[in-house]
């Protein structure tokens, strides 16, 4: 099966969804600290303004971040922004957080396809993966996945097929 979805960040489609939602601490990889829900001070607009020079300032851990496509994802969602309407932060930054999760087992899951399934195995992954599709994704279904523990259910499943992977 080939992957149909991209996990590539487009920073240039999302909301800076990361910038907003993350909390990090002065370190290494951050020169300063950040709360969650408090946008990055280095953002302008939806816009890093130290993009080009995040690691000599300090940033590192802004570089390695993936969100494995989970921001253009969440913010194509709404209509509005967090921006434009400040009681959009929240359901923003929970669709993002939810958005993430599913992206992570879709990440895991298409990975399994290397591996060499029995039949009921891989029906079995074939299954998550069409739960999964991307089309199905409103707010609520985010929710829903969060709620009902589906990515546990899944990472779970995910570690059942470790009797299937090559040793060497």
């Amino acid at each position: 099966m080939t992957n149909p979805i991209d996990f590539t960040s487009d920073c240039s489609n999302c909301a800076a969804l990361c910038c907003l939602s993350l909390a990090f601490d002065k370190d290494d990889s951050f020169a300063h600290d950040k709360a969650a829900g408090v946008p990055c001070h280095n953002l302008s607009g939806f816009g890093c303004a130290i993009h080009k020079d995040l690691i000599s300032k300090g940033y590192s851990g802004c570089v390695a971040y993936q969100c494995l496509g989970a921001g253009q994802r969440a913010t194509a969602l709404f209509d509005t922004t967090w921006r434009d309407d400040p009681k959009m932060t929240a359901p923003m930054m929970d669709a993002f957080r939810q958005m993430r999760a599913v992206q992570s087992v879709l990440q895991l899951l298409h990975a399994a396809s290397a591996l060499k399934l029995p039949t009921l195995q891989e029906q079995e992954r074939r299954h998550w993966l069409n739960q999964l599709t991307p089309e199905q994704w409103t707010p609520r279904a985010l929710e829903t996945f969060e709620e009902e523990g589906v990515e546990a259910e899944i990472k779970t499943w995910l570690r059942g097929l470790a009797e299937f992977v090559p040793t060497s």
